[in-house]
């Protein structure tokens, strides 16, 4: 039976990512310390250690953003629709809203006014939110932009108005009167500047910000740390000095902050769910590391990889930790976070084996690792570390694909760009001197990021785009393209539109006779020949799932050719002679990411489980 070919080998990592934290002290002066996480909040003693987990509601997986601790001594922070106020002393839920129906994160950044009301910013609308946390009541006051999707930091000022930084295609300051939902926009300059405002309510009571500074529009200081600071008073800024900016009672960067800090000259120094430790600083200077007690899930799966040892590679997805299969023992090992530089938060999204290297690369920053197979993995400093970071460029921030080229010598590798911009690079790795050129989405399609990537047998690549813009900008492209890259002249040949009004193109494969197969983002299967510009075959797939990333490639099993594809619901073959489309198998599990072959098993993620399918011997679809 197909069923019995299918085996979960395992959990590879369990290890949940730190998100915010807050200090909550309540009117007795007793104090906890609340973390979140995706799909709950941990509750702390910071006296004791002694901890308590609480669930945001069954379901509910999305990651928190952002989390404040209220002068009433509650906790507030939000995840997905979920808008949650939960009291650490009673160690149970207040409030569990979800004040704003269509948004896909009901709390991107809290603040707190004077009289203890409550607000909040939403993701994609930016809009601006009031709670009052003794009702539960939750009103919508309206939209901080009109353009920008994201208000990832807010103050609310003693004048009246509420601050919110804004961006990321337009650095802002957006200053939203509260007694009439007038909206006022600090740009800081007249030219627009990608990246976002920032606030923060000083120490001092008043409510400061920055916004990105242009080449050359400040004087030596302001250029030296990059950004320009306002006082913030009346729905005006103030330019001010960086030296006179009153601190944030916040500490941290991103999606990890901690709001406030122990009293008594106490204070906390580290916080990391994956290493289940909580460490307090005494005011002697000794430190105490509580161990953070909880149940964690597996954490999920990206990408995988048949490495050139006969070992199957990944990581996991927030936190990223590297990991190894290997089929001959059936040993699952977790090498843990620290190994991959510049890991943290991120994953490694695609995998190209050159040699007797694993190539990767990851989100966040579009960093380039390279992993000798011959040598143990380590992560001590030094030459001898391995994997080890090449290269990072932000053009493309978020990769996608990865592809050998046949020269023995080089990996290509394309994905979206940074936060607020439109269309995303290709890049090049000479594997041997570690080096990379990068070439711009104006010289491959303009306004489109390269998602997927084939190589002929002649040595020009395939590339197939998408008009995505994940960082929050908005699309300037109709349609996804392939474009044939010219590898002798590395530039872009010919273009084509192969399936009209698709947005993307997500994934490719060349079979041995350079024909080239993709699948677009609904699911949509197509067979193309790249010497006379024309479609051969186009199939809709979309009734045996979505589409999984890196679920598409050319291989042999049995001996035979086949491409492979895997979407979420079934397993697929097409025969390259024929193009015909067989249904090899219906998974017993969801798919979330694919694929490596190896001894004529397949292997993919389903969530945080590695799963093998055991082909047939001679079966060849």
């Amino acid at each position: 039976m197909t069923a019995d070919r299918f085996h979960c080998i395992g959990i590879p990592v369990k290890a949940d990512e730190t998100r915010s934290a807050a200090v909550c002290r309540d009117g007795e002066g007793r104090e906890r310390v609340v973390l979140v996480a995706r799909g709950y909040a941990l509750i702390v003693d910071p006296g004791t250690g002694a901890c308590r987990q609480l669930v945001f509601r069954d379901g509910e997986r999305e990651y928190p953003y952002a989390a404040m601790s209220g002068g009433d001594g509650l906790f507030y922070t939000a995840a997905g629709s979920l808008l949650a106020v939960i009291d650490p002393f009673r160690e149970t839920f207040v409030h569990r809203l979800s004040p704003a129906p269509g948004e896909e994160c009901a709390g991107f950044a809290f603040a707190e006014d004077a009289a203890g009301f409550v607000y909040a910013t939403t993701y994609p609308g930016a809009k601006l939110l009031r709670l009052h946390p003794g009702t539960g009541e939750c009103r919508v006051l309206g939209r901080l932009d009109a353009e920008q999707k994201y208000a990832m930091s807010l103050a609310i000022g003693a004048d009246g108005w509420a601050y919110a930084g804004i961006g990321t295609t337009k650095a802002g300051i957006a200053a939203f009167r509260l007694s009439d939902g007038a909206v006022e926009t600090i740009r800081g300059s007249a030219a627009a500047v990608r990246g976002s405002g920032h606030v923060h309510a000083g120490e001092d009571g008043d409510v400061y910000g920055s916004l990105p500074a242009e080449d050359g529009e400040f004087g030596s200081g302001a250029e030296s740390s990059g950004v320009r600071w306002f006082r913030l008073r009346g729905g005006k800024a103030e330019p001010v000095d960086e030296a006179e900016v009153s601190p944030s009672v916040y500490r941290g960067a991103g999606y990890r902050k901690l709001h406030r800090d122990l009293s008594g000259g106490r204070s906390i120094v580290g916080y990391e769910l994956a290493d289940e430790q909580l460490v307090v600083a005494e005011p002697d200077g000794t430190r105490t590391a509580w161990r953070l007690a909880y149940e964690g899930g597996g954490t999920a799966l990206s990408p995988l990889a048949a490495g050139p040892d006969g070992g199957v590679y990944g990581t996991s997805n927030h936190p990223l930790h590297l990991y190894r299969y290997e089929p001959p023992t059936g040993s699952l090992r977790n090498f843990g976070g620290r190994i991959v530089e510049r890991g943290g938060g991120g994953n490694i999204c695609a995998y190209a084996a050159q040699g007797p290297y694993l190539v990767g690369v990851a989100y966040p920053g579009g960093t380039v690792h390279v992993l000798d197979t011959r040598r143990p993995i380590g992560g001590e400093p030094g030459a001898e570390r391995n994997p080890r970071l090449v290269y990072a460029d932000d053009r493309i921030h978020r990769p996608r694909a990865a592809v050998p080229h046949p020269d023995g010598e080089h990996v290509l590798y394309g994905g979206f760009p940074g936060y607020g911009a439109v269309g995303g690079a290709l890049g090049v790795l000479h594997v041997p001197s570690r080096t990379v050129t990068v070439y711009g989405h104006e010289r491959i399609v303009p306004h489109q990021s390269t998602l997927a990537l084939a190589v002929l047998s002649g040595g020009d690549v395939i590339g197939g785009t998408s008009i995505e813009t994940p960082g929050g900008a908005e699309p300037l492209a109709g349609e996804a393209a392939l474009y044939r890259f010219d590898w002798a002249g590395r530039r872009v040949a010919e273009r084509w539109t192969p399936i009209p009004g698709a947005r993307e193109i997500s994934l490719l494969a060349a079979d041995g006779n350079d024909r080239v197969y993709g699948l677009t983002s609904d699911s949509t299967l197509f067979a193309f020949d790249p010497d006379s510009g024309r479609v051969l075959h186009r199939q809709d797939l979309s009734a045996w799932g979505k589409v999984v990333r890196h679920g598409l490639l050319s291989t042999v099993i049995g001996g035979k050719p086949v491409v492979l594809g895997l979407l979420s619901r079934t397993l697929f073959a097409i025969d390259p002679h024929t193009f015909t489309v067989s249904l090899v198998a219906e998974l017993p599990k969801e798919a979330t990411s694919g694929i490596a072959v190896l001894g004529g098993s397949v292997y993919y993620g389903c969530g945080s489980e590695l799963w093998r399918y055991q082909w047939e011997e001679g079966q060849s679809k």
